[in-house]
This record gives C-alpha cells, sequence and structure tokens, in this order.
C-alpha cells in the first residue's frame, strides 16, 4: 500500500508540472530546477505510489488515464496553496500581486492597455501583465490568468462568459483615395487593395474579417501586428478592416461604405475554473468585465472614446 506520508507537497508539484508541459526539460524551466532534479524527483513519486503515472514517447510525456485523478487532486492543492499565499499577501498589504492577461494585440495595446489605471484602481499592489498572442494560451498549464478573444474557447477546466460585442469597419485614408479612388458599393470592393492578417498565423476564423467583406481580396501588405495594418492603411497602402476601438482612433483614417460594411464580434473572457477561487483574479475579471460593459457604446463604434470625451471637456470643447 502506497505511503503517503512519505510524499512532500514539491514532489507532487514537480509532477504537476511535469504533466503541464509534457516534457522534464519543459517542467525543469518552470520550476528552476536541474533536468535529473526532476526526473529522480517523479521517479521517487512513482515508487511511493506503486504505479507509473507518464508515458514516454519521443513525442513528449503524457500523464497516463489512472494518474488523471491524482492531478485532479494536485491541482486543488496548488490552488488552496495559492490562496493561502493570496490571504498573506492581501493582510501583509505591501506585496504586488500580479494578473497575467493574454489576448490578441488589437485588444492589448489597441484597447486594454489604455484601461490598466481603471482595473488597478483602488488596489495600488496589483500589477498587470499583458500578453499579446494572436493564438488561445493554455490557462489550465498557468501560461495565463485571463484570456480575451473573439471566440469562446473550446477547452475543459475553463469558465467563459460573453462580455461584450465589438463592431468592425473597414478603413481608408486620404492617401489612398487620391492614388486609388475608393469604393462606391461592395460591388467595387474587389477592385481595391488591402491589408490584413498574414493567413497562416491567425488560427481564429473570428478574426478573419477582412475575409466575410471582400473574399479572396487582392492584398499589399499582410503583418500579425494590428497596429501595422493601421498604420500601412494610413501611409495610403491599403484598406483595411479594423475594430472600431483601433481604427477610430486614428485621425488619418476614415470608415468605407459603413452603412453596408459592419460586422458584430462577440468578445469572450476565459478564467480557469480553479482560478476562480483566487480573489485577486476573481476581482480583476470583474473590473475587466465592467470596463467593457461601460464602453458598450465605444466598442460597438456608436460613440468616441472616453479618452476623447475627456480630452473635449479638458479644453472646453463641444
Amino acid at each position: 500500500m502506497a505511503e503517503l506520508t512519505k510524499l512532500a507537497w514539491d514532489d507532487l508539484r514537480i509532477v504537476l508540472e511535469v504533466a503541464r508541459q509534457g516534457s522534464i526539460y519543459g517542467a525543469a524551466k518552470v520550476l528552476k530546477l536541474d533536468h535529473s532534479t526532476v526526473t529522480r524527483r517523479v521517479a521517487h513519486v512513482e515508487l511511493v505510489l506503486e504505479r507509473r503515472l507518464f508515458d514516454r514517447s519521443n513525442r513528449g510525456i503524457r500523464a497516463r488515464s489512472e494518474a488523471e485523478e491524482l492531478l485532479k487532486h494536485v491541482r486543488m492543492m496548488e490552488v488552496h496553496a495559492a490562496a493561502m499565499h493570496e490571504t498573506i499577501r492581501l493582510g501583509a498589504k505591501t506585496q504586488t500581486r500580479t494578473v497575467r492577461v493574454a489576448t490578441m494585440e488589437d485588444l492589448s495595446s489597441g484597447y486594454l492597455a489604455r484601461r490598466v489605471e481603471e482595473i488597478t484602481l483602488g488596489d495600488p499592489m496589483l500589477r498587470i501583465e499583458l500578453f499579446s498572442n494572436p493564438h488561445i494560451v493554455d490557462l489550465p498549464k498557468s501560461e495565463a490568468d485571463i484570456f480575451l478573444g473573439f471566440f469562446e474557447p473550446e477547452v475543459a477546466g475553463l469558465v467563459s462568459q460573453q462580455i461584450a460585442e465589438v463592431a468592425i469597419y473597414l478603413y481608408g485614408s486620404e492617401r489612398y483615395r487620391v492614388r486609388h479612388g475608393l469604393p462606391g458599393s461592395r460591388d467595387e470592393l474587389g477592385a481595391h487593395r488591402y491589408v490584413s492578417y498574414i493567413p497562416e498565423m491567425i488560427s481564429a476564423g473570428s478574426a478573419r474579417w477582412l475575409d466575410e467583406i471582400v473574399p479572396d481580396a487582392s492584398m499589399a501588405f499582410c503583418s500579425n501586428s494590428v497596429m501595422a495594418q493601421r498604420s500601412a492603411a494610413v501611409a495610403g497602402t491599403g484598406l483595411v478592416a479594423l475594430p472600431a476601438f483601433v481604427g477610430d482612433e486614428s485621425p488619418a483614417l476614415f470608415r468605407i461604405l459603413p452603412d453596408d460594411i459592419r460586422i458584430l464580434r462577440p468578445l469572450w473572457m476565459s478564467v480557469g475554473l480553479d482560478q476562480q477561487l483566487l480573489k485577486t483574479i476573481k476581482q480583476t475579471a470583474t473590473a475587466i468585465a465592467g470596463i467593457f460593459a461601460a464602453d458598450r457604446k465605444f466598442l460597438l463604434g456608436e460613440a468616441v472614446s472616453p479618452e476623447a470625451v475627456s480630452r473635449r471637456d479638458d479644453t472646453g470643447g463641444v
């Protein structure tokens, strides 16, 4: 019979990280341990439990089905340990608490980075790490604490909710108009040049909004950076499909056929099922959802940005 008293929390934590990373080397890097130490500790746990926990192949390490139940308990132990540390930090009121938010660049650079002050308002010890990534991150592997995207992730262990709806418009610049003219109707869209994402670098079909507007568009410039796309459009390189909160922020861009071309995308926020138990992450997620709700008209392209209103009020403009 397994002598569980011979297992320390650090042993179980190492096993959990190996399962998350799918390799000894990956776990060693995250845990800042030697490869040999991780290997030895995993072997110790398997010896005490009298069972193999992992199948090893040239593709990496995979937890065996009979190990999954054990790993569920270890994950809960990890969450409760994190909650205990969080309680201590909250009581101390002098230690920084970090929440990592992962999302696409348009949402991170074009919107959320300007809202960090509102997210952290009233909590000077909260630090937001904003991680721009065009692909869904693995929240169960702790790559981030909160994920925002234009699709609902079909991943076990996540709790997702729609927190907003975002409008996408087609934009052009005066430089483009002078060089190439502008489409007067949808029928004329095929004759123009466009700026968009590099197709193979966008995994989410929900971000392929230009395909919905102009199938088989003639591409003049592609970039995985939405800010680079906007800059290219400003320079007159081509027309570009952008979320309203990105396109409307550039004075050099204007909407093309706005009455005919408007795409709506739901915005989803996902948090790990276990992570919901952590007060800091839960409060941060609530704050983010509140900010998006307050900006509903702006995100739909029906109102100017809060910054523009503030600038207008400060200068006494109308």
